[in-house]
């Protein structure tokens, strides 16, 4: 009997773990796939990278293949069992790669419903027992009846806190109106787990009695991410970007801009100035399609950099990324946690490059409290202190490092 099958998963789940060479659950599975199995609802925080999605993917899935043993395949139309609602598209299609792989052995039919272009009734004519989909799209869909929550037994949040951050608690609320929680359990997890978060949860699922499992990775690990603050003056952020590309960076990783029209001007700079740099562009003004295909293109090691607004700071899984430039410092916490998050996952090491100008110099010194104490961090409070911090000091004092010079990367084209 493997580990799996100890915490309840059938044997039919087996030849999964052997096509991507999974020996052992991690802890996140240890703790989260017998409670999801006992049909409880519950809250899971837990560090990017620790194996979240095959926590709930694994056990709702074991119970959707114990519903059809009994019952036979779904045959209603768009009136799944399983709904993960996912803040973003890209972090959509990574979901339902992974229920995809697993259906291979276990026989589910699985939909995703996320696209831009896509239209809320595209999945009206067809039986699926698993839907992944963003919020927006879902709400449409079950406000026109496309989409039934009329056998819905489970509904899954995942990067929950995203959904807090990116407005769409509209969405959240209008959704949660169609379901029925007596017959629904309803899983959230995150990477933090806020202030704001936990009222929303006493409010809206108290009868529920939320299971949490918390692993205290609200926090950013300084073991394995080596933070590098740079100062510089405003006009010298491109000279200082086009240094570290040369002579610095190793491997490949993610520049993080504030502003797409920032990544624009910055996209200009880096042809003229860099014109062989292998890179892609991921920002929330290109198209649905023009985002995949660069996702993509990057993910399969085509390009070595990707330059990226925060639409690509949450859930994007690069198993081989070895630094962040943070070329524009975000204005929250989380934001900086998640592109931190980025690197320094599974237990490799990575590095974080900021740059810091005059306007920074408060808010980095609260970033550095917080990578230093290293415990469970007041993301409210850190919110609150860095908007009444953002006004221009008059000096820069943030202690810095200097950028260690390392052999030239491999960034270049041929």
């Amino acid at each position: 009997m493997n580990p799996f099958e100890k915490l309840g998963i059938d044997e039919d789940f087996n030849p999964f773990y052997k096509e991507l060479d999974i020996k052992t659950p991690t802890l996140v599975q240890k703790k989260v796939i017998p409670l999801l199995l006992a049909d409880k609802s519950l809250v899971c925080r837990a560090q990017t990278g620790t194996g979240k999605t095959l926590s709930y993917a694994l056990p709702l899935s074991e119970k959707i293949k114990l519903i059809e043993d009994e019952s036979g395949p779904m045959t209603d139309k768009s009136a799944p069992y399983l709904v993960v609602i996912s803040p973003t598209k890209e972090l959509a299609t990574q979901i339902t790669k992974v229920f995809k792989s697993l259906a291979h052995h276990v026989k589910l039919r699985v939909r995703m419903l996320g696209s831009t272009s896509q239209k809320p009734n595209a999945l009206k004519s067809f039986s699926y027992e698993v839907l992944v989909t963003t919020p927006t799209k879902l709400e449409r869909g079950l406000k026109n009846k496309s989409i039934s929550f009329k056998q819905l037994k489970a509904l899954v949040f995942d990067e929950a806190d995203q959904l807090f951050d990116m407005g769409f608690m509209k969405d959240v609320n209008g959704i949660l109106r169609h379901v029925e929680f007596s017959e629904t359990n309803i899983s959230f997890f995150t990477a933090t787990l806020s202030k704001q978060m936990e009222l929303f949860f006493e409010e809206k699922f108290r009868k529920l009695k939320l299971e949490k499992v918390l692993l205290g990775e609200d926090k950013v690990q300084r073991k394995k991410v080596e933070t590098f603050n740079i100062q510089a003056r405003v006009s010298e952020k491109n000279t200082l970007l086009k240094a570290f590309l040369e002579k610095t960076a190793q491997g490949r990783g993610i520049i993080f801009v504030n502003q797409k029209n920032q990544i624009t001007e910055l996209e200009k700079f880096l042809e003229s100035s860099l014109p062989k740099l292998k890179y892609r562009v991921l920002h929330g003004g290109l198209e649905a399609k023009q985002r995949e295909l660069n996702l993509k293109s990057f993910v399969n090691k085509k390009a070595q950099v990707l330059l990226a607004s925060d639409v690509a700071a949450r859930g994007i899984d690069v198993k081989d990324l070895e630094w962040v430039f943070n070329y524009g410092l975000p204005k929250t916490a989380i934001y900086y946690m998640h592109r931190v998050g980025r690197v320094g996952r599974a237990g490799k090491a990575g590095q974080v490059f900021n740059l810091i100008t005059e306007y920074d110099s408060k808010l980095i010194t609260l970033i550095n409290q917080v990578i230093k104490e290293q415990s469970d961090v007041d993301l409210d409070m850190i919110e609150s202190k860095m908007k009444k911090t953002s006004k221009q000091p008059k000096t820069a004092k943030t202690k810095t490092k200097r950028v260690k010079q390392t052999k030239r990367s491999k960034l270049y084209k041929k």
